[in-house]
């Protein structure tokens, strides 16, 4: 099971989704929905859309990210959102069994969301996401956050200050279909059987 948690820009609503062969997403605010629904689920990787520490200024990582022209909040100017996530994790982390405890990663959808190419349901689609049950803009984010995981958990993200995931690149998969000669040139196989009928 893994979870992507939406904190939004306010710091005070939250969304929080779940993946596993379904997909899960609900609004909440309170911090405690969020533990609730942890101490249920037992995810085991939580990708948060805020920092995991607090800081007062760029982290080294923080700033090749911005280097590389990914465009995120940095944890310093995130503090109010940094600090929710610290006290859900400190009450995580008092309620739960600590082999239960699970590990956290920060993920940023918009991030997420051009490194996929998933700018909508039918993207997410793409993905084996179902994506029926989303009901707003931030349980689509924490979506992104629990796809996130799932490439983090297969050890296809770069680990910057954000967890970036690395998609496999299409054009190795179309090298691929160029590999057979028949493909896109069904009709032309009848032909080349026959071919091979004469000459035997």
């Amino acid at each position: 099971m893994l979870c992507g948690i939406s904190f939004g820009e306010s710091g005070e609503n939250a969304a929080v989704a779940f993946i596993s062969e379904e997909t899960e997403s609900v609004s909440v605010e309170s911090n405690k929905e969020i533990l609730d629904l942890i101490k249920d689920k037992k995810p085991q990787i939580v990708a948060v859309d805020t920092g995991l520490e607090e800081r007062r200024s760029l982290s080294e990582s923080e700033e090749k990210l911005q280097e590389e022209g990914f465009i995120f909040t940095p944890a310093k100017d995130d503090v109010r959102t940094v600090r929710r996530f610290l006290s859900l994790k400190g009450s995580i982390s008092q309620n739960i069994p600590g082999d239960e405890i699970p590990e956290y990663i920060r993920f940023n959808p918009v991030i997420t969301g051009r490194e996929l190419a998933i700018d909508s349901d039918e993207g997410l689609e793409g993905y084996g996401i179902d994506s029926s049950g989303i009901e707003s803009a931030q349980e689509f984010d924490a979506v992104l956050g629990a796809v996130t995981a799932r490439f983090y958990q297969q050890g296809q993200v770069r680990e910057m200050a954000v967890s970036v995931p690395e998609p496999v690149k299409e054009q190795d998969e179309e090298e691929e279909i160029k590999k057979d000669p028949r493909e896109g040139q069904s009709k032309k196989i009848p032909e080349e059987d026959d071919a091979r009928q004469h000459h035997s």
